[in-house]
């Protein structure tokens, strides 16, 4: 009987793998984006390695002012680059009600967007897996300017310490990028307050 490890990564999504090399008995694949993904897990101190895991199960979420920057890294005014690669999602907050956020689209099993730019996310569309419209040839097109779930976000993080989307909903409430979970960021000037 082989070890079986289980890893959480965004949201609910998990992977489990067979530890026994020499078993001819494997453990399920949950979801086919990391079905060649390599354990171990990069560690705290190494940080991410730009793997791709995440990117490739779901977008993390824009925080206020960051969609201006993402554009701009790309060359495009904010509303070109959200007409071509947002939707619209949004959470129920505790305090604040219906909270409305701007997240990368997800691409189908086909490569093409699940939705159309700048609709509104269903819960089906919350559901469903898929690679986040950035990530390309193994890397992130927008990685200076990433969304703050996705800066702050880790694979080896217990998962209290990344950020939820109620967190990032209560950055849209407030008008602006901060959390006590934000790293420092040199390679983006960003908006943000500790």
């Amino acid at each position: 009987m082989s070890d079986t490890k289980r890893l959480t990564m965004i949201g609910d999504e998990r992977v489990e793998r067979s530890s026994a090399v020499d078993s001819a008995e494997t453990a399920p694949v949950e979801n086919e984006y990391w079905a060649e993904e390599e354990i171990p897990t990069p560690s705290e101190e190494q940080g991410c390695i730009r793997r791709g895991a995440c990117c490739r199960s779901a977008p993390g979420w824009f925080g206020p002012g960051e969609v201006e920057a993402a554009a701009e890294h790309l060359g495009l005014e904010p509303g070109a680059f959200a007409a071509k690669y947002l939707v619209i999602d949004a959470i129920d907050h505790p305090e604040h009600g219906e909270v409305e956020a701007f997240a990368p689209l997800k691409l189908d099993r086909h490569g093409q967007p699940a939705l159309k730019p700048l609709t509104r996310a269903d819960n089906l569309y919350r559901f469903l897996k898929g690679p986040c419209i950035f990530y390309r040839d193994q890397g992130c097109q927008i990685y200076p300017a990433r969304p703050v779930e996705c800066r702050v976000y880790f694979c080896g993080h217990d998962p209290e310490k990344n950020l939820t989307h109620e967190e990032v909903a209560e950055m849209w409430v407030k008008g602006r990028v901060s959390s006590r979970k934000l790293p420092p960021s040199p390679e983006s000037s960003l908006p943000s307050e500790p």
